[in-house]
């Protein structure tokens, strides 16, 4: 008999590459097999030890858990899913025909983004062919390698998907598989795992031993060869087996209005129709509801592995301090960037790029030649892309931004102006007699007007980075890039405070008829920061009402930022005349854009955005933060990556605002 046995694991989101089925122009839909549980090749790790095993996924309305796909599910760009900005699509309706799994994506009207517009265009051309889906695993049976040379069978008897996404390259037509999140996470879900394992036994009689006649008789005959065993054709028998008990199990189930914990519990238990039968007229007058383990494993797509092991390879080359080697890319440690890209492709596609020289294999490797016989090698120029990418991202997540703390963010969804209401007047609040009525308030309103604007660069990373072996073309010139872009953003809200922005009652944001700015210039000091305390104290609603602003942040350059650290740092006072009294009274902000070489550099005294409105800065909706593409160059041999930026900003009210010139 086999050895059963449950454990405790974890899986992360799989993926599997599908072509697409057929495409409606008008409504902008298209409808995609999304599986067909087709037996894929995977592997996993074991004490860095990759052992592969086969896959097949369960077909059957109790084996898939729709509810995320059909409740709406992403549809993404190459499965990146740090941002909105990657979701191209919807999932509009998810549904099963006979032994597939099928589903409706809804693309936006048009103009209104420009990677879905373009994504669709070529899906509707019939360019892009390929999908590829992200599912975890809830539950799955393990039937592990007999003998040496088998690989386990994993058939999937509950799995979720999660989001179905276009891939720009087909999977390799053996496995039909994509790797995992792009991003370089794994996000775990919960799931069951059950272990098989046969029990070996002679393979030319089968006797019990305790008979003494079949003992003698197996002793006198002579040993006969063992028959060959078609390994794929007894697990595809399996497979197929095992559909049919999960499918009249599960009738079963659903006629009689059993639980899906009930039904699952029995799947996993291995129990066949007619011991499921029985359980169920148990069930049935016990109505006793039984629950099941819930656990988890972790495993990695093959290809994605070696994908995301080069991807750790060049990161940890380029930047050891801040990237960790994982076991998987010690494979390609030492290597240069041309051997990588040769182990990469020869072991993900089968090819054989020796004898090539660098030029040659440049060129191979970059996707600009191919040879008789090669397939697409365009992947890796996107994997080195990939690189690039997340350091121009990490760049710009780093950068140091001083303005944001007073700042708020509010995105808008296109490029027209944005038109910023201001509470002038607060209502007064009236009495009501009895029996009487409510009476309406009017609110003063003053109108502010800005617009966001796009911005960007293009930056090549060329054949000849490859080719010299230039980690710093896959490091340092991204991260830099990346940090321009947060440079960007600060020069474009502190240049509204240095340039003194002009408001919509036309007048400067710092006036002496805004009471927000001080006669003369002097560094910050107890007298000058109680000066600044009383102007903005000083502020009125338009009906003359008191708005009792307060200073949350002290902006500085460097110039005045000891004075100002000493000003806002507790002391230890012997008398009164001693005592600190502006002691942890504001946040301090040192701005070196506030100094002015050879002349007097100014200090702001800015309120709480909370409390009163202060400046605004936008992205345009779904592109937040910097949005970067990449493609295989057409104007340069090589990679160009292109950061784009959709940002505007600017202040709403002066009220919470104080400047003093400084010295």
């Amino acid at each position: 008999m086999p050895q059963i046995e449950t454990r405790e694991v974890y899986l992360p989101v799989q993926m599997r590459a599908l072509p697409l089925t057929s495409v409606d122009k008008e409504a902008r839909t298209v409808d995609v097999v999304f599986s067909t549980g087709a037996s894929v090749m995977r592997a996993r790790w074991e004490d860095w030890t990759r052992i592969p095993y086969e896959e097949t996924l369960v077909i059957s309305a109790a084996a898939i858990n729709m509810e995320r796909l059909a409740a709406g599910g992403p549809v993404l760009d190459s499965h990146r899913s740090w941002s909105t900005d990657t979701q191209v699509a919807v999932v509009e309706r998810a549904w099963i025909e006979g032994d597939k799994a099928l589903a409706r994506i809804r693309f936006p009207s048009e103009s209104t983004d420009e990677l879905s517009d373009t994504l669709w265009r070529k899906v509707s051309e019939g360019i892009v062919r390929n999908i590829s889906i992200g599912y975890s695993i809830d539950k799955v049976r393990i039937i592990e390698a007999e003998k040496r040379g088998d690989v386990e069978q994993w058939i999937v008897e509950r799995w979720t998907p999660h989001e179905i996404s276009f891939v720009p390259v087909p999977a390799d037509p053996g496995a039909q598989v994509r790797g995992a999140r792009s991003d370089g996470g794994e996000r775990s879900f919960p799931a069951v795992i059950t272990t098989t394992q046969e029990q070996s036994m002679p393979d030319n009689v089968r006797t019990t031993p305790e008979d003494p006649a079949n003992e003698a008789q197996r002793s006198a005959a002579p040993a006969a060869a063992p028959a060959p065993v078609d390994t794929r054709a007894l697990t595809e028998e399996a497979t197929r087996a095992e559909r049919t008990r999960v499918s009249e199990i599960t009738a079963l189930a659903r006629r009689h209005g059993m639980s899906d914990d009930f039904l699952q519990r029995h799947i996993d238990g291995g129990a066949s129709a007619v011991e499921f039968g029985r359980h169920v007229l148990d069930e049935l007058a016990t109505r006793a509801r039984a629950t099941d383990t819930v656990a988890v494993r972790v495993t990695q797509d093959e290809g994605d592995t070696r994908r995301a092991a080069v991807e750790n390879a060049v990161l940890h080359r380029a930047n050891p301090g801040a990237t960790q080697l994982t076991a998987a890319a010690r494979e390609y440690r030492g290597m240069t960037l041309l051997e990588m890209g040769r182990t990469y492709i020869e072991d993900t596609r089968g090819t054989r790029l020796r004898g090539l020289g660098k030029l040659e294999l440049a060129s191979v490797l970059m996707g600009f030649e191919t040879r008789a016989g090669m397939m697409s090698t365009s992947d890796f120029p996107l994997l080195l892309a990939n690189v690039a990418a997340k350091r121009l991202r990490d760049g710009y997540g780093t950068a140091v931004q001083t303005w944001k703390p007073f700042s708020r963010q509010s995105n808008v969804p296109d490029f027209k102006d944005r038109t910023i209401v201001m509470l002038t007047g607060l209502p007064e609040f009236k009495k009501v007699r009895e029996g009487g009525e409510y009476t309406y308030a009017t609110f003063g309103e003053d109108q502010t007007k800005y617009a966001i604007g796009t911005y960007g660069r293009i930056v090549a990373i060329t054949r000849q980075s490859l080719i010299n072996d230039d980690l710093g073309a896959f490091d340092r010139i991204p991260t830099l890039f990346g940090r321009a872009a947060a440079e960007f953003e600060s020069d474009t809200v502190w240049n509204l405070l240095i340039n003194n922005q002009t408001l919509s009652d036309g007048k400067a944001l710092f006036h002496a008829d805004h009471g927000n700015l001080a006669a003369a210039g002097a560094a910050p000091s107890e007298t000058t920061l109680e000066a600044a305390d009383i102007a903005m104290g000083a502020q009125v609603d338009a009906a003359g009402k008191p708005l009792n602003l307060r200073g949350k942040y002290l902006a500085v350059s460097r110039k005045h930022k000891v004075a100002a650290q000493k000003l806002l740092t507790s002391v230890q006072a012997t008398k009164t005349g001693d005592v600190n009294v502006y002691q942890n009274s504001m946040e301090l902000i040192v701005e070196d854009r506030l100094y002015v070489p050879g002349g007097n550099s100014p200090w702001h005294v800015i309120g709480d955005p909370a409390q009163w409105d202060t400046l605004e800065y936008a992205y345009l909706e779904g592109s937040e933060g910097l949005y970067t593409e990449q493609r295989v160059g057409f104007e340069v041999d090589g990679i160009e990556l292109k950061a784009r930026l959709d940002f505007g900003a600017s202040v709403i009210d002066y009220k919470a605002f104080y400047k003093n010139p400084g010295n």
